[in-house]
């Protein structure tokens, strides 16, 4: 049988989608394009269309394309939904950004578990949601489980790559973390490992063990710990993937999308919720694995799933979604989420047209714009330099 040939958008991130080639094996051809570029996607007229994320214009202008053509296409999801990220980074809604996921512009998208394959359908995208798991934490189910001790004395304390998409976010993130290591110095009988983003790290002069922001680095740390402390992140599910019992740090106040069986929000709770992870009652690791198990599809690999898809889009076969309840009664107005948007709040269709054509036309003048500097800073940088004293 030919194989399936699939087109990757992707310039990073690649350990989304290698398992899944590695999965399909001979059975598809995979081509990484890094250009982004419409008209080359047409021309190669591929089976499939891969992307992880649909929000960058350059990857909305490919999926478009792929769609007047026919060609089939799938994001997979990139981590946890988490609700600064949703609705209070200015890269997306708040910032006059495209929502994220509101809506999905592939024809579908591979969700960690049904936990956001619910949430994302309630946001308008009904018919569109797969619960296949994250390929990126295959390699998470086949180490051998290395136990913890009870009761537990290593702690291990984490953030996102990303602390907070803003300046006052930030600044939560850090007192919380702050507020951690002062009790922690009250405790020399506990053991205490730091993997933090880099910029967080300076101000709490801690030792930081993190060398790249990477799943396999993670699970060797993560095995080290009885416990662990993390701010809201994929790292939450991937740390209950590993055994360990999980509270988030979460000063911020906001709603959760991932429930954790224990949460520190304040500073007088830091104490006794370590106390209790590090000697976990049953009912709350009960609760804890069901977390895990409505969040991420995680009873076997998730890589077949998702190569199981891509060749039923291939073949034009029906596909499935995921049946889960949807969230709510549908998905709110975007005007009610992004009130400071006056974008969002324009309900005229016409009005909206005219202006994504002007949009699209300035978009183009400077790219091409781009494209001449870029030109001329390369033959620039190629020219010989004359040194002024020499004339």
């Amino acid at each position: 049988m030919k194989p399936i040939r699939v087109w990757c958008l992707l310039r990073d991130q690649f350990a989304h989608v290698r398992p899944v080639e590695a999965a399909l094996g001979a059975r598809a051809e995979f081509t990484y394009d890094e250009t982004w570029d419409p008209e080359a996607l047409v021309r190669a007229r591929p089976d499939v269309v891969v992307c992880v994320n649909d929000w960058p214009y350059e990857i909305a202008q490919c999926l478009d394309a792929a769609r007047a053509e026919h060609i089939p296409s799938l994001v997979l999801q990139d981590g946890i939904l988490e609700w600064r990220c949703q609705y209070e980074n200015p890269l997306f809604g708040e910032g006059g950004g495209a929502p994220q996921h509101q809506p999905v512009l592939a024809d579908y998208i591979a969700c960690l578990g049904n936990q956001s394959a619910r949430q994302i359908a309630g946001w308008g995208n009904a018919g569109k949601t797969l619960a296949t798991g994250m390929p990126r934490l295959d390699h998470l189910l086949s180490r051998t489980a290395v136990p913890r001790r009870t009761p537990g004395r290593t702690i291990l304390v984490m953030t996102a790559k990303n602390p907070g998409f803003t300046e006052r976010q930030r600044a939560t993130t850090l007192q919380s973390l702050l507020d951690v290591k002062a009790y922690l110095e009250t405790r020399p009988d506990l053991a205490v490992l730091w993997r933090v983003g880099r910029d967080i790290a300076r101000p709490l002069a801690i030792e930081n063990l993190v060398r790249e922001m990477e799943s396999t680095e993670l699970a060797a740390i993560v095995e080290r710990a009885d416990a662990v402390v993390t701010t809201p992140s994929t790292a939450m599910l991937e740390a209950m993937l590993l055994g360990r019992p999980v509270a988030a740090l979460d000063y911020h106040n906001v709603p959760r999308f991932v429930a954790t069986a224990w949460t520190i929000s304040a500073r007088d709770q830091i104490g006794p919720v370590l106390a209790d992870v590090l000697t976990p009652p049953a009912r709350k690791l009960a609760y804890q694995n069901d977390v895990l198990h409505d969040c991420l599809e995680c009873d076997g690999p998730a890589a077949p799933r998702v190569a199981e898809v891509l060749e039923r889009l291939a073949r034009g076969d029906a596909i499935r979604p995921s049946h889960v309840p949807s969230v709510g009664q549908g998905s709110p107005p975007l005007g009610e989420l992004y009130p400071d948007e006056p974008i969002f709040g324009e309900h005229d269709i016409r009005q909206l047209q005219v202006r994504l054509a002007r949009l699209q036309k300035e978009n183009q003048k400077l790219r091409r714009r781009r494209r001449l500097l870029d030109a001329a800073r390369g033959l620039w940088s190629r020219s010989p330099r004359t040194d002024r004293s020499d004339r």
